[in-house]
């Protein structure tokens, strides 16, 4: 454990080389991310770590925003002595990333956002607004099975139920209260203001049956970055890194052979 902001952050290290981290979603932990762990640990110091408040990080406050976790990454890459990495968020991730990125430029070598997202629509806030209170009133039973439709693509529900249980698994580990809170976090989250200042290459990659971060919203991201670039996973939802491990990889790391590290 790293105690950052006198909160305990649940962290892994693997592999040499340039270091890589890794920021997850909502919902999620630090292994979602190890496929790529496994496979990018051949070649960079790839960082993985539950945000405050999931997994095996702690809960130790109730006032969960981007910017609080764009400082908690700055200062888990202060206790790992990294001056600067490429930083991968996905999803939610990816807000923090991006805060991360504007507001630690100099610790950014590059981005990579993963399901994109930099200010939610309306529709999309309220929606969290009102996951919020059913989870806090019935638990996170009451909203699993609207996000596991939505996280992957009915073929892969399909083909690898056994994936699909895992994560239901992880989504019901949750402590139901601060996932609530988190859901108001990403509401409430806005980091498009972030873009004209983000000057290091940046990727984006989404999935072509992505529901919750579609390509529409990458494009718009894409739009306000100058170094940016999309790739699009075939046959994948929101949780491309798991639905299709070997696709994103490889995107990963013709992206990361482009850069000067």
């Amino acid at each position: 454990m790293a105690i950052i902001n006198s909160i305990d952050i649940h962290h892994e290290v693997q592999g040499e080389g340039p270091p890589v981290v890794f920021v997850h979603g909502l919902g999620a932990t630090s292994n979602v991310w190890h496929a790529q762990r496994v496979t990018l640990s051949k070649y960079y110091r790839v960082i993985v770590y539950d945000r405050s408040g999931c997994g095996r990080s702690q809960r130790g406050r109730d006032d969960y925003s981007i910017d609080a976790w764009a400082d908690e990454l700055a200062g888990l890459l202060d206790y790992l002595a990294v001056l600067s990495a490429v930083v991968v968020g996905h999803s939610m991730g990816s807000m923090v990333a991006q805060r991360f990125a504007g507001q630690y430029a100099k610790r950014t070598r590059a981005l990579i956002l993963a399901g994109g997202e930099a200010e939610l629509p309306p529709d999309a806030r309220q929606a969290l607004t009102e996951r919020a209170r059913v989870i806090e009133a019935q638990g996170m039973l009451a909203a699993v099975g609207p996000w596991l439709t939505s996280v992957l693509s009915a073929a892969t529900r399909e083909a690898n139920p056994a994936l699909a249980g895992l994560l239901r698994e992880m989504y019901l580990s949750n402590d139901a209260r601060t996932y609530a809170l988190h859901c108001l976090a990403l509401r409430d989250g806005a980091v498009r203001g972030e873009h004209a200042s983000i000057a290091c290459p940046t990727l984006l990659t989404v999935g072509d049956q992505d529901p919750v971060t579609p390509l529409s919203w990458q494009r718009q991201i894409a739009a306000g970055i100058a170094d940016s670039r999309i790739r699009i996973i075939p046959d994948t939802a929101h949780m491309t890194m798991l639905e299709a491990p070997a696709a994103f990889n490889t995107v990963v790391l013709d992206f990361l052979a482009t850069l000067d590290v």
